[in-house]
């Protein structure tokens, strides 16, 4: 094959590689695995200002962060979403293919490195890798990169980049040396084969000129400097470092090296990975067919040891596969990305060995079967890749499917469609755990979208008096569990399809709202306190209230009487005419004299006031535990609201006179 034939070939692979990784880059699947969730919060430090050699992840484990330090300019520019996110990792796996061709057609030839392109570009795992939010996606670049350079700068190969190269490969070596330990621990084992590749190159027959050594301590000078503060880290945060993460905290007792070796090689031919967030369960890396030609280009590379093109080639797979082979759990395949770039070095060498065993007129046949093998593992991972992977069970779970299906509907629709979202994010403090919603909001590439949020297990805004809006539930849950009164207003809408079930309700209900608003006035009388001025009397909604705040009514409870320890729950209607107090909360207090402290009472808030505009409606409920000890008697209820941040009640007004800073809704019999 000649060299021009080998570049079309290429720019024809690496053509139907972009095009598989861009085609759903966002929806294969749409959304983020627990791994890719711990590197978006580290990346969102990054963000926020907070840049440190290890990043402490809270379980004692560090982490390096150059590569999210990446992906914070990478998201600055592209948005900090699922589309956002993914660039990087999309762009890495292109490089890989480009660097691996450029590695293995200039030290073995065009044949080589078309198939090692090949094998690449339709492999499966290096697709799911490609959209994977993990800083292992840099690792097979890494390791390519270090090939390349190592043999332009040892002047392992010749022909048009025969001679000294000039200063500037060699700070590219030095730069790649250094920076590589800030993106993965594994990079330490890259210095150390770049180290002996560099030692056994200058002790060998074939020497280097006294040039080419003075620039290789050039690139040894560069990398010192720039590794020196991951070696004072390392020292001051030893637990954090990367030295004691190669392995993945790896022991011989949790997985002993015999199993480990054979979940390895079964890894790569027969079984595959079992995780799904990283592989369709029964699926290997590569087929058995491409396994034996991986197997024919080792023995050839072995064969070959004296010569240094293979020598370099060998040094790093000795090296890097104990990586591979020795993680705590196997089969890993994250633990073998440093190995991909070899393996289609060696699966390209295979098919070059056969091609050149045979005789010149049997070579068709070879090349023939070659086509038949890349057309066969096309067909294969496209299958499995968009039909059987996203299907398999576990794999919605994984990547909390449901959550990045949403985050692209909210895209899509959040600007045309006023939305509110069912969640109490923002509303409970100390939430340390990730809910359904944080999901969907991480997930979205429009951050500024316009959205409401409600708990809808005891609130629920009408946007602009009841106008049409959407309900979004991200937690599959809650229309389940919501409460009945408010469960009969999503009733009246319609559930939107081609969105995961019971997420998103369409709801226009301004007439029933207003019905309802208007028959308080008659079905659920309130009073004003009678210590306000001007006494009690009766209130007719809507009073108004401060803070922009209007009172439109209640419903009045079915059940008057309670025992000690029951629940009484209050049901308010309110609307915002304006900016409301960022700390608003509402009270409901139970009194047995208005004058009197209350028996007992409840402080709450069930939307958040910040995303209200002005006409929107929005019920507030309130749970109140009865005390076990509470005297019988006849209770009366007092509604109202305040400021968190000083305690300020909100004054009641009656035509623009203040009439106290609480309304009563009724009364209760405890017994």
């Amino acid at each position: 094959m000649s060299s021009r034939l080998g570049y079309l070939l290429a720019v024809m692979l690496l053509l139907l590689g972009a095009a598989i990784r861009l085609h759903t880059l966002t929806a294969l699947p749409a959304g983020f695995n627990n791994a890719e969730i711990t590197d978006v919060r580290v990346t969102e430090r990054v963000r926020q200002g907070g840049i440190e050699v290890f990043y402490d992840l809270g379980n004692g484990e560090g982490r390096e962060g150059l590569y999210n330090m990446i992906q914070a300019v990478f998201t600055s520019v592209f948005g900090n979403g699922l589309f956002g996110y993914k660039l990087l990792s999309l762009w890495a796996g292109m490089l890989v293919l480009a660097v691996v061709y450029a590695f293995a057609q200039r030290l073995f030839g065009p044949v080589v490195g078309v198939a090692a392109l090949a094998l690449l570009s339709v492999n499966m795992w290096m697709i799911i890798l490609s959209h994977q939010l993990l800083r292992e996606t840099l690792v097979p670049l890494m390791v390519a990169l270090m090939l390349l350079i190592l043999a332009r700068t040892l002047a392992i190969y010749r022909g048009i980049h025969a001679g000294v190269p000039d200063t500037a490969v060699f700070a590219l070596l030095g730069v790649l040396l250094g920076l590589g330990v800030y993106v993965h621990p594994v990079h330490l084992l890259i210095v150390l084969f770049s180290m002996i590749a560099i030692a056994v190159r200058l002790f060998s027959k074939d020497r280097l000129t006294k040039q080419n050594i003075s620039y290789l301590l050039f690139s040894l000078l560069v990398m010192i400097i720039l590794a020196t503060p991951y070696v004072i880290s390392t020292i001051r945060l030893p637990n954090l470092s990367g030295a004691v993460r190669v392995f993945g905290n790896y022991t011989i007792a949790a997985n002993p090296p015999l199993t480990a070796i054979g979940d390895s090689v079964g890894a790569l031919l027969f079984v595959g990975d079992a995780n799904p967030a990283r592989n369709l369960p029964g699926r290997p890396l590569i087929d058995l067919v491409s396994g034996l030609l991986v197997f024919v280009g080792v023995l050839t590379a072995a064969r070959q040891w004296r010569n240094s093109r293979y020598r370099l080639v060998l040094i790093a797979s000795v090296v890097l596969l104990p990586a591979a082979i020795f993680s705590p759990t196997t089969p890993n395949f994250l633990a073998f990305t440093p190995l991909l770039p070899l393996v289609a070095v060696y699966f390209g060498l295979g098919i070059n060995t056969i091609y050149r065993s045979v005789v010149p007129s049997a070579r068709l046949i070879v090349i023939l079967a070659a086509i038949i093998l890349l057309a066969f593992n096309l067909g294969w991972s496209v299958g499995d890749l968009f039909t059987n992977w996203p299907a398999a069970p576990g794999v919605n779970r994984a990547y909390h499917v449901r959550a990045g299906h949403l985050a692209q509907y909210l895209d899509q629709t959040a600007e045309r469609i006023p939305t509110v979202v069912c969640d109490s994010q923002g509303l409970i403090e100390n939430q340390d755990a990730f809910s359904a919603t944080d999901l969907t909001l991480l997930m979205m590439n429009r951050k500024d979208a316009p959205l409401r949020f409600a708990d809808c297990g005891s609130g629920m805004i009408f946007v602009n008096g009841g106008d049409r809006q959407q309900i979004v539930m991200p937690d599959p849950q809650t229309l389940t569990m919501m409460p009945a009164y408010l469960h009969r207003w999503l009733n009246q809408g319609t559930q939107v399809t081609g969105v995961p079930p019971d997420s998103v309700v369409t709801l226009d209900v301004s007439t029933a709202l207003a019905n309802v608003v208007g028959r308080f006035t008659t079905t659920a009388p309130a009073g004003y306190a009678p210590d306000a001025a001007g006494g009690s009397g009766l209130a007719v909604p809507p009073v108004r209230f401060g803070g922009n705040l209007s009172f439109l009514g209640y419903e009045k409870d079915g059940d008057q009487v309670y025992a000690p320890g029951g629940i009484y729950t209050s049901v308010t209607y309110w609307r915002v005419d304006g900016m409301v107090p960022p700390d608003l909360r509402f009270f409901t207090h139970i009194l047995a004299d208005p004058a009197s402290a209350p028996a007992t009472q409840n402080d709450t808030i069930s939307v958040d006031v910040g995303q209200l505009h002005n006409r929107d409606v929005f019920i507030q409920v309130t749970f109140v535990p009865l005390p076990r000890a509470m005297p019988a008697g006849m209770y009366g209820i007092s509604v109202g609201a305040y400021t968190s941040s000083d305690d300020t009640r909100m004054p009641v007004f009656f035509n623009d006179t203040p009439r106290g800073n609480r309304l009563f809704i009724g009364q209760i019999t405890v017994k």
